[in-house]
């Protein structure tokens, strides 16, 4: 009796799950217009290795149906959440490849259907990198607690810590951890910096890590903003005094200011640091190499103008929208360590503008870089938006279909040089998110589109930023708790030594 009990169930079961399979209406009326969903995945350019698109209908309806195809291969789904298995994915992408993935949705009320316009996604060839790495912090400015480091494979939706500072911690001190960097996109060369307790540098360097004291008499600071030349041993860093700003009304809310800043030359193979210019009537920040490692590009800005008897610091506080970067890079000669002289590539301080955060294609053709109306920390700046300029014609352009009304910053390319990721404010314009956008042989780019999750409301509840993400080749090797162990030594201090000229 049980078994023809349990037999009977089985059956209940299979009949329950075919009456619930859902099927396209045969009778519906035309909307005439897009579906809206949440994340946007209307009409933007995927790679095909990407973790499923899981999105949600935002129209209202008692039923819904949606049907994504491509070729001969078809997925329907019932409800307002849209989630594809891997499985169903990766086929249903594989026979997109170099076309598009056709999304029609069909919502009932009152069991009456309507059909929507369908939309597109498109698959493009270009492949991405496997692996990005991000940090994780929560939106409150002053304070933090647990902060991390993470890395994410594109392909699933895999997320691991690289570190978090709750390892080593010590709550009466804290510790923070920022500007994680890599070689080339891999992860046998790659560093991060440890602040407050147990603060250092930690330096992987040929799979292996140390923690250095970057420090000395003769320079600024520290370092802070890394760049890792591609084809040679040396690390150019900024140098930073800084400071915050806190508005009471105006929608940017953070200023952070350099008071001063410079940047250095770090050699991996010596543990030597040296200035590279050392001007102190200027600010430099943001460091980064052309491919073949031969030129170093920053941004630079004159301070603002004084009063008598006025402080550097006091001016730049009632100045700030005065203080206006430009792109300005060196020639490096990797024999004699030695930089020549210094030419403007990007003026935006001529035009009224402040650009930061330059970027260099892996071909060395276009620079990628952030353009507001003043400052260097664009993430809070409501008007930054991401800029292209052709470095053999100077022409550059707004990435238009990448960008928003709200803050773009913190943007990077992949090994290819086919896709850009950077962070967005856009959403909801206090936390920020990851955005990935193809970039085309001339530059231009198409629609960006947000980092996929395995639920479609996952970010509104997701109570951390992402910043600072970078593409990686593969995943870093060493182990949290590894790199912890390394975080309680002693840093090993950097040697200073004289510029070549």
């Amino acid at each position: 009796m049980n078994t023809m009990k349990n037999i009977a169930i089985s059956v209940l079961a299979a009949v329950a799950m075919l009456s619930c399979t859902p099927s396209v209406p045969g009778k519906y009326i035309s909307t005439g217009v897009a579906p809206r969903i949440y994340p946007d995945y209307t009409d933007v350019t995927i790679p095909a290795n990407i973790a499923p698109l899981v999105f949600e209908i935002s129209e209202k309806g008692d039923d819904y149906v949606t049907r994504l195809s491509a070729g001969d291969k078809e997925l329907l789904f019932a409800g307002k959440e849209v989630a594809p298995s891997m499985e169903e994915w990766s086929e249903l992408v594989a026979k997109a490849v170099g076309g598009e993935i056709k999304a029609e949705v069909f919502t009932a009320i009152n069991d009456k259907w309507r059909a929507f316009d369908p939309f597109a996604i498109k698959v493009s060839p270009d492949t991405i990198d496997a692996y990005i790495s991000y940090r994780l912090i929560p939106p409150s400015y002053v304070a933090y607690e647990r902060l991390s480091i993470s890395q994410r494979k594109l392909s699933t939706y895999e997320e691991s810590d690289v570190y978090n500072n709750m390892l080593v911690t010590n709550e009466p001190l804290g510790q923070c951890i920022n500007c994680h960097a890599y070689k080339n996109h891999k992860t046998d060369n790659m560093q991060f910096h440890v602040r407050q307790y147990k603060g250092g540098t930690v330096l992987v360097k040929d799979g292996k890590a140390v923690k250095l004291n970057l420090a000395t008499d003769s320079t600024l600071s520290a370092g802070v903003y890394p760049a890792f030349n591609p084809r040679y041993n040396v690390i150019a860093y900024s140098v930073n005094k800084t400071g915050q700003i806190f508005h009471t009304k105006h929608s940017n809310k953070v200023e952070v200011q350099d008071e001063k800043s410079d940047i250095i030359l770090f050699d991996a193979d010596n543990l030597t640091v040296t200035n590279v210019a050392n001007d102190t009537t200027k600010l430099e920040v943001f460091p980064w190499w052309s491919p073949d490692g031969r030129t170093l590009y920053y941004c630079s800005s004159d301070f603002p103008p004084r009063a008598p008897g006025q402080s550097a610091v006091d001016a730049e506080v009632r100045q700030y929208k005065k203080i206006k970067y430009s792109v300005l890079c060196r020639p490096y000669d990797p024999e004699t360590g030695a930089f020549g002289a210094v030419d403007t590539v990007f003026d935006a301080a001529k035009m009224g503008k402040s650009a930061t955060f330059p970027r260099v294609s892996p071909n060395g053709k276009f620079l990628l870089f952030a353009m507001a109306e003043y400052g260097c920390f664009h993430i809070w700046h409501h008007d930054a938006d991401l800029y292209m300029m052709n470095l053999e014609t100077g022409e550059y352009w707004p990435l238009d279909a990448a960008n928003s009304p709200y803050a773009e910053s913190y943007h990077s390319w992949n090994s290819t040089g086919r896709w850009i990721l950077f962070a967005s404010r856009r959403d909801d314009t206090n936390y920020s998110r990851l955005y990935i956008a193809h970039i085309g042989d001339d530059g231009r780019a198409e629609k960006a589109f947000l980092l996929p999750q395995e639920e479609a409301d996952f970010y509104s509840f997701f109570d951390r930023s992402y910043n600072v993400p970078e593409f990686m080749v593969e995943p870093v090797q060493i182990a949290p708790n590894e790199f912890a162990d390394v975080i309680k030594e002693d840093a090993v201090n950097v040697k200073y030594v004289t510029p070549k000229k």
